[in-house]
């Protein structure tokens, strides 16, 4: 019996069958192109894919590119296959991914991380002042805080120079732990840690840690178990400077420590266990960590560890730097090159919250103050002296003065309580103009030439030119002192013309000439008052006058005058005119005045010069 096939049968098999494929491939073709993959297909499979997808889009149906010529797409976007297009990632995966491909995001930005669903969250809504992260830890804090459990959802506590990792000695915060073995002393990127035993080749350029038992068998921990002698990270000191600069705990400004800076360390550290500064002896027996050297640090200089020695920052030539060492419980300084493996500690001068971020600040979280001292008040993350124990109207000031007042008033003794009084004068234009009438101010004293006389006494013979009287007390009724307790309406000196008239040009007040104001300035001075408060005219006005007015209304309390009447609302001015009365009566001399009338408009007319008016003087600046 025949069992198989001869070669030669074999080739002539194969010739047959490709002869009887090649007959069929038209059909075959055809078919291909009316029909999708697979049996009962109805989508039609074509290479007229421009118009659908783009032209590089070879081969497609009516749903789907099926064959695309896109190769790559830039950065931050994807290639999408069905649609033969490339796509931005932050419109596929959400605004914050920053690279991705077609099925999933890849990078997120700093601050956030990639859950179990490929989408880009935010470290500090998982982790509470979590600055960097991945799903299951922090990796860093926010500034004012450190990595304390990174696990957990508040891995990061508030910075402070007492936590595990920090003391203080002096006015300097220095890490307790060597770079690398700290829970928050991480060391940043750009520097080459590797295990001991493994190479790294040491130099300016190229930065090199190498962590593990780098003190080979010559190690214990009699140090209370805190900070073992046998397994401390060592590095070259070009590694080490760039560390220490780049530390960023508790947003300040790390640096190793200068070699003066580092003399007392010692004292610091042996026999006080967990609560010094953690350094390792090289000898055992002396209150520290034993940790002596050992040949497992290949390519730094000579391949040896030394992590009894600690790098300083201050360099001794171009090759050098100078370090201290415990050696038989004594702490003395020492030289090597910078190619070295040597432990490696940062400092960070000590700021108090006051010195930091500003006066009076007693709890801050990094560049905000918190909590002010008694004295002080927050204000924009930061404390200003609380100047309202000087009065409310003072505006700036020290803590043992106020030194600026709102407007409309001015200090009178900075170191009283209130320090800031209704300034008697305000400026408009290029005229300074009294607030007060003359009389009603410590500053603004009737000179002597005047009577006076309290409101009611009668006083025969006053109000005329050679008498010229003034009346001081309760001239007005019905009154009141809606200017918010700064110049009563009840309580207004007034005046008649002629004491008026001379009271100014005889006032002796900040070195200048004064004068009453003339018609024209009177009857353009109603805009600064209404309304003003202390920053106004203050004048006063009638029964129905706003309530931001005081109110004045003339009363008999003036005798002696012509009338018997007070008139607080009026004001004098300098200019007269004769009044003819209806009826053919004897014509009067008047002068023109300006008030608020009843409804808190500013009017003027005139009035006889013998019922007592208000007085305000001006001065040309």
């Amino acid at each position: 019996m025949k069992k198989g096939f001869s070669v030669l049968e074999l080739v002539i098999s194969l010739v047959v069958i490709a002869s009887i494929v090649a007959a069929f491939t038209p059909l075959i073709t055809k078919k291909f192109s009316i029909s999708a993959f697979g049996a009962g297909g109805n989508d039609k499979v074509t290479t007229d894919c421009k118009d659908k997808f783009g032209e590089n889009c070879t081969l497609c149906d009516d749903k789907k590119c099926i064959r695309c010529k896109i190769e790559s797409c830039p950065d931050g976007q994807y290639k999408d296959t069905l649609s033969c297009s490339c796509k931005d990632c932050k419109d596929t995966y959400g605004d914050t991914c920053e690279k991705c491909n077609e099925k999933k995001c890849l990078t997120c930005p700093d601050g956030e991380y990639l859950d179990s669903d490929e989408n880009c969250k935010s470290c500090s809504d998982k982790f509470s002042n979590c600055a960097t992260c991945t799903e299951s830890e922090c990796t860093s804090c926010a500034d004012g805080y450190v990595l304390t459990d990174p696990t957990s959802n508040t891995p990061c506590s508030s910075f402070s120079c007492s936590s595990p990792d920090f003391i203080q000695i002096g006015k300097l915060c220095i890490t307790k732990k060597n770079m690398g073995n700290g829970t928050s002393l991480t060391i940043p990127n750009g520097v080459n840690v590797v295990n001991v035993g493994t190479t790294c080749m040491s130099s300016e350029t190229n930065f090199c840690c190498w962590k593990g038992n780098t003190s080979g068998t010559t190690c214990d921990n009699a140090n209370g178990g805190a900070y073992s002698g046998c397994d401390r990270t060592v590095c070259d000191w070009y590694a080490a400077d760039y560390i220490c600069k780049n530390f960023t705990a508790g947003g300040r400004t790390w640096r190793l420590a200068t070699s003066s800076e580092m003399s007392n360390w010692g004292s610091n550290s042996i026999g006080l266990g967990v609560n010094g500064l953690q350094l390792c002896d090289l000898w055992s027996g002396y209150s520290s960590a034993y940790c002596g050297s050992s040949h497992s640090c290949p390519g730094s200089n000579y391949d040896w560890c030394y992590p009894y020695y600690v790098w300083s920052g201050t360099v001794n030539g171009s090759s050098l730097a100078y370090g201290y060492r415990l050696n038989n419980g004594s702490w003395g300084q020492g030289n090597g090159y910078r190619t070295d493996a040597i432990s490696v500690r940062c400092v960070a001068e000590v700021t108090s919250c006051a010195d930091k971020i500003s006066a009076g600040c007693e709890m801050c979280d990094g560049n905000t103050c918190l909590k002010c001292a008694s004295g002080y008040k927050l204000s924009n993350g930061k404390c200003v002296v609380d100047c309202s124990k000087f009065g409310a109207n003072c505006t700036e000031c020290t803590t043992s003065a106020c030194t600026a007042c709102a407007s409309g008033y001015e200090l009178t003794n900075s170191t009283s309580n209130p320090a800031c009084a209704i300034s008697p004068y305000m400026q408009i234009g290029n005229l300074l103009i009294t607030k007060f009438n003359i009389g009603d101010h410590s500053s603004l004293i009737i000179p002597s030439g005047i009577t006076t006389t309290n409101a009611n006494p009668y006083y025969a013979g006053c109000s005329t030119e050679t008498s010229k009287c003034c009346w001081q007390g309760q001239t007005a009724n019905p009154c009141n002192n809606n200017n918010g307790g700064v110049y009563s309406g009840c309580s207004r000196t007034v005046c008649d013309w002629y004491a008026a008239g001379y009271i100014c040009e005889n006032l002796n007040y900040l070195g200048k000439k004064w004068r009453l104001p003339t018609e024209t300035e009177l009857s353009n001075l109603g805009a600064y008052s209404t309304g003003k408060g202390a920053a106004g005219l203050q004048f006063c006005g009638g029964i129905s006058a706003p309530n931001t007015t005081a109110m004045c209304v003339y009363t008999n309390s003036c005798l002696g005058s012509e009338t018997g009447y007070c008139d607080p609302q009026s004001i004098w001015s300098s200019n007269t005119k004769y009044y003819y009365p209806p009826g053919g009566y004897t014509s009067e001399l008047h002068s023109v005045l300006c008030g608020v009338d009843s409804s808190g408009n500013w009017e003027c007319n005139s009035g006889t010069l013998k019922v007592p008016r208000s007085v305000r003087c001006v001065t040309e600046l």
